[in-house]
């Protein structure tokens, strides 16, 4: 009974009940308050890319059609994939091709090396922990994972096997991504580029090295591009492919969308990213990835778009240029 003028006696089972629901509700606040570090801020620099192979002689002709990915959970749109980083869970044993330079750093499946005039050892090692966690999300957006160690070579601007190279990925034989700069540039800018190499890596996991080899550069660039996803859309600030292409588009940027790569790559590579969005968003992956592997070389628009969609490269861009309007 309550006792007037006062409060209502409280048992010792009422005690431990109330001592027990706060330290209840204090795990629980604890837990909501452990959200994920978000990705870098935005750089508005761009870079031009290369991919080539490294067979020394003829690689042999390719005997069975690789299993492509299935499209899983990773393969949403983009508005889709949480902004999170995503932590490295994943190891490989070992140690990936050995290339020139010092060796400063091993991850769980990366090793990292520099050479002279580019950024200092102890700035590659701090790229190498963010590069393991581009890894981590480009795997998970991709649903492809490394098989084997990459080694990831980092050298001076002027070692670029060609004129504004920033990156290159070597995906037959031993793989490894090698980027270009100098000391002193901007280390956000060279891990979008790294994410974009490591890219390759995955698709040459999905699709087989030798469907790799052969690729349309239409279908090369803009898919790594695509999988590097928000890191990449972060060199122009876009918040999908789509708006970025709309963007290029309004700009003056349409035509022969095979053509872009004899100008700005820089642009090229956005505006594939966007293709290969358009593509896989409306046909699915299933189509774009019988697509992927009927490459019969590296030029622009040469897959067998006829076969797979029943329309040609240029029919296809220019339905999807009418979205753009």
């Amino acid at each position: 009974m309550p006792v007037p003028g006062g409060t209502c006696p409280v048992s010792r089972t009422q005690r431990a009940l109330v001592a027990l629901a706060s330290l209840v509700g204090l795990i629980l606040l604890v837990n909501l308050m452990g959200a994920a570090t978000p990705l870098p801020p935005p750089s508005a620099t761009s870079v031009a890319i290369q991919d080539t192979p490294t067979a020394t002689t003829p690689p042999p002709p390719a005997t069975a059609t690789p299993l492509p990915p299935t499209p899983t959970l990773a393969r949403r749109s983009l508005s889709d994939v949480a902004s999170v980083k995503i932590a490295p869970t994943s190891f490989l044993p070992g140690r990936g091709p050995e290339l020139p330079g010092e060796f400063v750093y091993a991850g769980r499946r990366l090793d990292f090396f520099v050479g002279r005039g580019t950024f200092a050892p102890e700035e590659v090692a701090d790229m190498a922990i963010k590069a393991e966690h581009a890894l981590s999300y480009i795997q998970r957006r991709f649903d492809v994972a490394l098989s084997e160690r990459v080694s990831v070579g980092i050298y001076h601007a002027s070692q670029a096997p060609g004129r504004g190279t920033r990156g290159i990925a070597y995906t037959y034989g031993d793989t490894n991504v090698r980027i270009y700069y100098r000391a002193g540039e901007d280390q956000h800018n060279a891990l979008v580029i790294l994410s974009h190499e490591l890219a390759h890596a995955l698709q040459a996991e999905a699709y087989g090295k030798d469907a790799q080899r052969l690729a349309d550069t239409v279908l090369l660039e803009g898919l790594a591009s695509w999988i590097s996803g928000e890191y990449w859309l972060s060199l122009s600030g876009a918040g999908s492919f789509q708006s970025r292409a709309r963007e290029l588009y309004h700009a003056g940027y349409r035509g022969n969308l095979g053509a872009l790569g004899r100008g700005n790559l820089d642009v090229a590579y956005d505006m594939w990213a966007g293709f290969v969005d358009y593509l896989a968003g409306t046909y699915g992956w299933d189509r774009f990835n019988a697509l992927y592997v009927s490459g019969r070389g590296r030029a622009p628009g040469s897959a067998d778009y006829s076969g797979i969609y029943g329309k040609s490269f240029q029919e296809l861009y220019t339905e999807w240029y009418t979205t753009l309007e």
